[in-house]
C-alpha cells in the first residue's frame, strides 16, 4: 500500500524531534553534563536529560495528556522500545519531566527565534494531528493502545 503524501513514520517523527532540540539546546548555549542539563546533584542519570526532554515534546505533540497513558503507549511500542530502550518507572518519569519543564520553555522560545516564527513548535495549542494519542485515547477505557507505524503531520 503506497504511503499518503505528508506521512512521515514514527521512526522519522523522533529523529526530527531530537535534532530539533539538539540544534535548539546548542543555540540556546545548553550543555549536557554528565546526562544533566539543569545542573543538580547525584551520579549520571541512567536516562538522559536530552531524552527525557525529547520524550516530552512527543507526548505534548502526539496529544497524550495523562503520564500513565503516554507511558503505557511507550512501554509498548516496539519503534519506541528500540529508539529509547532505557527506560524510567513511570513515576521517575514524571519527576524528570517536570524537572526540565522550565528548560522545555526555554526551549520553546529558542525555537522561535531560530526559525522566526510567532509560535512556537512546542506549544499545547500547536499540536500535530497524530494517530498514536487518538488511538491511545480510544484505548484508555480499557488500559491498551494500539500503535500504529504512521502518524500524519503537516509538512
Amino acid at each position: 500500500m503506497p504511503k499518503p503524501q505528508n506521512t512521515l513514520s514514527l521512526e522519522e517523527i523522533v529523529m526530527a524531534v531530537y535534532s530539533a532540540l539538539d540544534d535548539s539546546l546548542r543555540h540556546a548555549k545548553i550543555r549536557s553534563e554528565n546526562g544533566k542539563l539543569i545542573p543538580r546533584p547525584g551520579p549520571r542519570p541512567e536516562v538522559d536529560d536530552r531524552e527525557i526532554l525529547c520524550l516530552a515534546l512527543l507526548q505534548e505533540r502526539f496529544g497524550f495528556e495523562s503520564d500513565h497513558f503516554f507511558y503505557q503507549w511507550l512501554n509498548s511500542n516496539p519503534t519506541m522500545i528500540q529508539l529509547f530502550p532505557r527506560r524510567l518507572s513511570r513515576p521517575n518519569w514524571a519527576d524528570r519531566r517536570a524537572i526540565l519543564t522550565p528548560l522545555i520553555q526555554r526551549l520553546s522560545q529558542t525555537f522561535v527565534d531560530m526559525d522566526g516564527e510567532k509560535d512556537s513548535p512546542f506549544l499545547s495549542l500547536t499540536r500535530i494531528p497524530s494517530m498514536y494519542a487518538g488511538l491511545c485515547g480510544q484505548a484508555k477505557r480499557n488500559g491498551l493502545a494500539d500503535s500504529p507505524g504512521e502518524a500524519t503531520v503537516p509538512l
